[in-house]
């Protein structure tokens, strides 16, 4: 599991505890797995690691389904290939984004299509996505929008259409978002370094980590091969397709310029976004290949070689991800955790966070993350974690900023709660402290029988292997009904179809949760997976039989006596 794996891990047990409000920023992903724990019976572990897993190949047959009508299988396969690959650099945990990648590129491939109904159906589809990560889906409308600049001169009405598609879609956003509001309030918490800077006020210690990353990844993303590819298939796809993948290219180096200049958002989260490239890129092989297919050797080593390139780069990314939670962690927060759940209901729990470091502020904002996910799911609020300081006395700059801000929470949730909090200390989150009142916990000392509640539990790879197996099969089944209404092409709607069924079951997750379905239970997943599933399969039919009842009837007239 990757950097953000144990935000979506809380966020979920969160949400399956208080419903959707808790999360109610960017309640997508955890309404997703939520319905994927209740349908399959599988973990919040499973549930998380098999979306990372199988929403990266989504993000590859969705690509797939883009261009095929516009480019052919050959170029759509290999499209499909480098963009699932590129997909490794949100997979790694970035959840919430690539469910959005996801259903920007289905959506696409339903804007490709003329009739009115793919394009209503692409409007739902965004919002789905957009539920998981809002601030995104603007950056898809944006994309949308620069498209439909682009066909006003030749084709206005597919301007009209594009741009009513990504206005729309941003206007039933809101309304979705609006809808889950009510109920328990979201928990404000850093969940991750880049939100504590931007908290403590430390704009050019965030500007610089911004600056670090985006140098530190960039031998990752293969740009020196990718991007001139992508220059050479820039015009390969017409038509709705080729519009909007040209207008992405162009707003990943308008994004990632801006951000670079301004400082206000990491440039690397527009290129792992930016699947317009390898997408193009692909393309452009082919084009390569068409050149150099009369010298067959050459054409064949060219693009074998600049095909592995690519791929390794993402490869390379993959093999270098380290899991962010470590065995020592879990075996502590089981303990941890029946300790949090004989506490008073509303007693806070103060975690001390230290290391001998004055940058303490990844490691603080991680075990805050992975502590939450580890308590019992109705006790996740109660939790605080507190960089207490040094021997030398209180730090200066970011570490500085960190304690006197964690000081703040502690002395906050105790006002809130009328009483003093309990001390925690995790060994493998702070091997510096042992305050005498603390209750401290070592996982590598045996002790008696442990009798957790709803505990975290870790999932063997063949648990993980088997919940991706069932996971595709249930996105794709919930979607590909949808997907037959608005792609004609029965193979197009089968690679479109995860990403669309991902879409929906979240659609109808949060219509559930705002109507007071609690989707956390068995039943209301199985609820959720039913309508959204059922629901395309149902419409398509109806649709069907309006259209055959609408046909003008063959009678054949015999002539008059």
């Amino acid at each position: 599991m990757g950097p953000d794996a144990p935000v979506y891990l809380w966020w979920s047990r969160l949400a399956g505890a208080d419903g959707l409000s808790a999360v109610a920023d960017r309640p997508g992903a955890p309404a997703l797995s939520l319905v994927l724990e209740g349908t399959l019976a599988l973990s919040v572990v499973q549930a998380t690691a098999a979306l990372e897993v199988v929403m990266g190949v989504a993000v590859g047959l969705a690509s797939a389904a883009l261009v095929r009508r516009r480019v052919g299988s050959a170029g759509s396969t290999l499209a499909g290939l480098l963009a699932g690959t590129f997909a490794v650099h949100l997979a790694a945990g970035y959840l919430a984004n690539l469910v959005t990648a996801a259903a920007f590129l289905a959506a696409g491939a339903l804007l490709d299509d003329p009739r009115r109904r793919a394009a209503v159906l692409a409007g739902f589809v965004l919002v789905g996505g957009g539920l998981a990560h809002p601030p995104f889906l603007l950056l898809c409308v944006a994309i949308l929008l620069v498209a439909a600049a682009l066909a006003w001169r030749s084709d206005r009405h597919e301007a009209f259409r594009i741009a009513g598609t990504a206005v729309g879609s941003a206007a039933a956003l809101a309304i979705g978002l609006l809808a889950v509001r009510p109920g328990a309030p979201p928990l404000e918490v850093d969940t991750s370094k880049d939100a504590f800077l931007r908290r403590a006020g430390l704009t050019s210690e965030l500007r610089s980590a911004y600056l670090d990353r985006f140098i530190y990844r960039w031998t990752r993303y293969v740009q020196w091969v990718s991007v001139p590819l992508a220059a050479i298939g820039f015009t390969a796809p017409n038509g709705n397709a080729g519009r909007i993948l040209r207008s992405w290219f162009f707003l990943t180096f308008v994004g990632v310029a801006f951000a670079l200049v301004t400082g206000w958002l990491p440039a690397d989260r527009f290129v792992t976004f930016g699947f317009a490239i390898p997408i193009l890129a692909a393309l452009g092989l082919v084009r390569v290949w068409r050149r150099l297919e009369p010298r067959r050797a050459l054409g064949v080593v060219v693009t074998a070689a600049l095909t592995l390139a690519m791929l390794a780069g993402s490869a390379i990314a993959w093999n270098r991800q380290e899991p962010f939670i470590s065995e020592d962690e879990v075996r502590a927060l089981v303990r941890a955790n029946e300790a949090v759940s004989r506490l008073e209901p509303g007693t806070p729990a103060a975690f001390l966070v230290n290391e001998p470091d004055h940058t303490v502020s990844f490691l603080a904002t991680r075990a805050g993350n992975v502590i939450r996910a580890g308590v019992p799911p109705d006790r996740i609020r109660d939790v605080v974690t507190v960089v207490p300081p040094l021997d030398a006395g209180t730090g200066s700059g970011e570490r500085g900023a960190l304690e006197r801000l964690t000081a703040r929470d502690l002395a906050a949730a105790e006002d809130r709660a009328g009483r003093s909090a309990v001390v925690i200390v995790l060994t493998p989150f702070d091997e510096e402290d042992r305050p005498p009142d603390a209750l401290v916990v070592d996982p590598s000392v045996p002790v008696k029988d442990v009798y957790p509640v709803d505990p975290l539990e870790p999932s063997s790879a063949a648990g993980i292997a088997w919940a991706s197996i069932a996971t595709l099969a249930l996105l794709w089944v919930a979607g590909y009904g949808w997907a037959r209404i608005g792609l004609a092409d029965a193979t197009t709607a089968a690679a479109a179809a995860p990403a669309i069924g991902a879409a929906m079951l979240i659609l109808v997750a949060t219509a559930l949760d705002a109507l007071g379905v609690p989707i956390g239970r068995a039943t209301g997943a199985l609820a959720a997976s039913a309508l959204a599933g059922g629901g395309g399969y149902l419409i398509r039919f109806v649709l069907e039989r309006r259209a055959g009842s609408g046909a003008a009837p063959q009678v054949e007239e015999q002539p008059g006596e």
